[in-house]
């Protein structure tokens, strides 16, 4: 597979904004989950991901999901079609809502773990990764000036994998 890799320093003032390139990514996760999906953020909050409100994902979604759908909907998603989730944040107040709407929406357990020092913010599939300066907030996305590259590479995503898998579940 090939790869490809984007940087895009948003700034939303100014319409430059990272949305659709989560999207696609996440939509991309729906056509073909990966065995196992990572979300590392210090904040997290349940944030649109997927605006299919003109039903153009009707192929992909069918037609229960003629909406936004949440974050926390798409990852219950990938989850109940058999990925793997893992959910790394800090022990704050801000992401207990988040993750109580993430266990309410779950078929199946998804791994979480907590960090006080915990300052990366990743999404990580099978073969792409978002990573840079953006916490998974409405803030992040919405207000803030960040820098997050989008990339498309297996083998890059297959090393993030393991070094998260070693941070967080130990060496194997």
């Amino acid at each position: 597979m090939s790869t490809w890799r984007r940087t895009v320093r948003t700034n939303p003032r100014a319409g430059v904004r990272v949305n659709e390139i989560l999207s696609t990514a996440l939509v991309s996760e729906l056509l073909q989950p990966s065995a196992h999906l990572w979300l590392v953020s210090p904040w997290v909050s349940d944030i649109i991901v997927v605006d299919n409100r003109d039903e153009h994902l009707e192929v992909v979604l069918g037609q229960d999901y003629v909406r936004t759908l949440y974050l926390t909907e798409v990852l219950a998603i990938l989850a109940s079609s058999g990925s793997t989730l893992h959910v790394a944040v800090r022990p704050d107040d801000h992401n207990t809502a988040f993750l109580s709407r993430l266990e309410r929406t779950m078929s199946r357990p998804f791994d979480l773990h907590r960090g006080e020092d915990l300052h990366e913010k990743t999404i990580c599939g099978g073969e792409w990764l978002i990573t840079g300066s953006m916490n998974f907030t409405w803030r992040g996305l919405e207000v803030n000036d960040e820098a997050v590259m989008y990339s498309v590479d297996g083998e890059l995503a297959a090393q993030t994998r393991l070094d998260l898998e070693h941070r967080w579940l130990g060496p194997t």
